[in-house]
């Protein structure tokens, strides 16, 4: 098996590494033009004596047409968000298909001909959505599904990071996430959570943005932001509120679901979730002992590869998930015009 990467920075990496352990003999190739060679674990701190190109024998390209003679089996897509449509349109007109890494998009431009593309040609597109294999993730799912503490009153999102300090190899507004012109500010890099309450509850009615660039960090995206959605789900409404930054020192990732006998707490970063029922005067605890989150990036390749096998849909199709990254660029708009955006039809 031989597959093509578009990025090896930190993410790219990762997956050279987990596909090494997944297919141990397969054969890798690259499509890049920076010199960049060091390897950068999955800690993300760089090893300058590590040299990828020779550890993991890469062959290297720098034209197109060129890394199309090699003939992969599948590309990862993991360059910045800005060129991932226009690299998977041009691997899926060459029936290669695409591991794609979120977020999809920065815009709408060529989402459709691209989803269009994939259909017709049935090639298929995964997005990178490991969280959607996270146990807990999956727990939660049945647990809402069940309606384990009956009908829900209100959902609550708190996501906080600090960007700043994730890549030390390079400066914090030269990397995608901190830069506009590559696809980055928080809503679409912090898009994970977004997609999983898109994956419980489906499509909202309206949403509303509030923030914007709140820290003096210099860069030019939007950094923290506040958003409602009115939700709809087993026909009745309420609100779902999320707030999330990538300046904030203090680590904080949780989804507080409150319903009519009590709640449901996932603190994502203990890999825990606590049920308490008070009609019932119930509590139970769900929990990840040693929980290691590398493992969520293995489960979504093997699942890619397994698909590619069987032929299969992924999971996570640019199909199934699409009206969720789009709900995300509507979050952008209604935070940069300032509206109320109502989500009539997507795709």
């Amino acid at each position: 098996m031989k597959v093509l990467f578009f990025g090896l920075g930190g993410i790219g990496q990762r997956h050279l590494r987990n596909l090494k352990k997944i297919q141990p003999d397969i054969q890798v190739a690259a499509f890049r033009n920076k010199g960049r060679t060091f390897e950068i674990g999955n800690d993300l701190r760089p090893d300058y004596n590590s040299d990828i190109v020779s550890k993991y024998n890469i062959s290297t390209f720098e034209e197109f047409e060129d890394a199309m003679k090699y003939e992969p089996d599948f590309a990862v897509v993991s360059n910045p968000t800005s060129l991932h449509v226009s690299t998977a349109k041009q691997l899926v007109m060459n029936e290669i298909p695409v591991f794609m890494e979120k977020p999809i998009s920065d815009c709408v431009d060529g989402l459709d001909q691209l989803l269009q593309m994939s259909k017709e040609k049935k090639v298929p597109v995964m997005i990178g959505y490991m969280m959607r294999f996270h146990p807990c993730a999956i727990k939660l799912k049945e647990m809402i599904d069940e309606m384990r503490i009956g009908k829900i009153f209100s959902v609550h999102v708190m996501i906080n990071s600090y960007m700043p300090g994730w890549h030390s190899y390079e400066k914090y507004n030269e990397f995608y996430a901190g830069m506009k012109s590559l696809g980055g500010g928080v809503v679409l890099t912090e898009i994970h959570e977004q997609d999983l309450i898109y994956w419980y509850f489906g499509k909202p009615d309206r949403l509303w943005a509030v923030g914007g660039k709140l820290s003096n960090l210099n860069i030019d995206v939007e950094d923290t932001v506040g958003i409602l959605l009115e939700q709809k789900f087993l026909g009745y409404k309420f609100p779902v509120s999320l707030n999330i930054s990538f300046v904030q020192k203090y680590p904080l990732r949780k989804i507080l679901i409150l319903g009519e006998h009590g709640k449901i707490e996932w603190d994502i970063i203990r890999s825990e979730i606590e049920v308490e029922d008070l009609t019932h005067n119930s509590r139970e605890t769900y929990k990840n002992t040693n929980f290691d989150r590398n493992s969520l990036f293995i489960s979504e390749m093997r699942h890619f590869v397994e698909c590619l096998s069987t032929t299969k849909d992924p999971i996570t199709s640019l199909e199934k998930v699409i009206d969720g990254h789009l709900i995300a660029l509507k979050i952008k708009e209604s935070l940069n015009k300032d509206i109320v955006s109502s989500i009539d039809s997507l795709l």
